[in-house]
């Protein structure tokens, strides 16, 4: 009985321990991590600064004090456009808006504090420089813009990677997506086997299967599900280290205070087709049409979000005078 009495003791204490401790998220790698200093107009530092930094699109906000250096740190953030405000006693507050964080930006955005007596809050609307000076990653980042304005065939995203430098074509691959022979480019002499590509930080090609083997895609969002990509080349940090080639970074969209989406039609017909130049008879007919919609909002105000898409394709081909059942 004292046994059975001195096990529950120690689970009761065990939960307890549990229920008590802080919740902490480990960094994936598609978020962005924002840090920097806090000084005065002398250039003295500012410990126990308050500094909030909020999501503009979904109102959540990320709370952090400085250090006794000044320092301040926040990490695990989602590719986002944010605004920040420094608060500290006796002095007035600056507001900076218009930070805009891409996939595995580490950035570094420092603030300067002026008296309270000579100034009341200040706001820059200005878009600020931020630093990487941590960071060895060479890569090129492909936002929305792109995605969804730029000729793609067959409205295939990995089309875009060929805008990093240093990035070409797999003999016969074309610009598409090749599963199952693999990815379909190379990049600074990698060959297109130890590729790498991770959505919202996970991992969505199989690892290199022995000499020979290729990096399959095994699943390839809507062009419009899509928020950026980043195509990193070289100088990777730890988290990467089962990689030996290049890494693209693809981050999705997701809902915000505000109802969004989109609807689109892709359409291809043969009566607008060019004739080949080898080809003097009609031209092959055909038929081609691929859309879909996406949509994202709020379930809960400034808490919950969702975000969905869907994607057709329809193909009729005809040859040899005949249609296809």
């Amino acid at each position: 009985m004292q046994r059975f009495r001195f096990a529950a003791v120690v689970w009761l204490v065990a939960i307890a321990m549990l229920l008590s401790c802080p919740s902490a998220r480990a960094q994936s790698v598609n978020e962005a991590g924002l840090r920097g200093t806090v000084t005065d107009a002398s250039g003295a530092v500012v410990p126990r600064a308050r500094i909030t930094l909020t999501d503009v699109a979904t109102n959540v906000a990320h709370h952090t004090v400085s250090d006794d250096r000044g320092a301040y740190a926040f990490r695990a953030l989602s590719p986002a456009t944010y605004k920040m405000l420094v608060e500290a006693t006796g002095f007035g507050g600056v507001e900076q808006d218009n930070i805009a964080l891409t996939v595995n930006q580490q950035a570094t955005l420092n603030a300067t504090l002026r008296p309270a007596a000579v100034s009341s809050n200040v706001t820059v609307s200005a878009v600020p420089v931020l630093l990487e000076a941590d960071d060895a990653t060479l890569g090129t980042d492909v936002g929305s813009k792109y995605l969804v304005q730029i000729p793609l065939a067959n409205r295939d995203p990995f089309g875009l990677t060929f805008l990093a430098g240093g990035v070409t074509e797999t003999t016969g691959s074309g610009v598409q997506d090749s599963y199952p022979a693999g990815t379909n480019f190379v990049s600074n002499g990698q060959r297109n086997a130890t590729a790498e590509i991770r959505l919202d930080g996970n991992l969505t090609s199989s690892p290199e299967q022995g000499e020979g083997g290729t990096s399959n895609v095994y699943y390839q969002p809507s062009v419009e599900a899509l928020q950026e990509f980043k195509v990193e080349n070289n100088s990777f940090s730890a988290e990467y280290g089962n990689n030996g080639g290049t890494v693209v970074n693809t981050v999705m969209k997701s809902g915000t205070n505000q109802l969004h989406g989109s609807a689109w039609w892709y359409g291809q017909r043969s009566n607008f087709d060019a004739r080949d130049f080898f080809n003097s008879g009609p031209v092959p007919d055909h038929q081609r049409d691929q859309y879909g919609f996406s949509v994202g909002g709020p379930i809960r105000k400034d808490h919950t979000f969702f975000f969905a898409s869907m994607d057709f394709l329809r193909r009729e081909l005809q040859r040899a005078g005949l249609r296809p059942s």
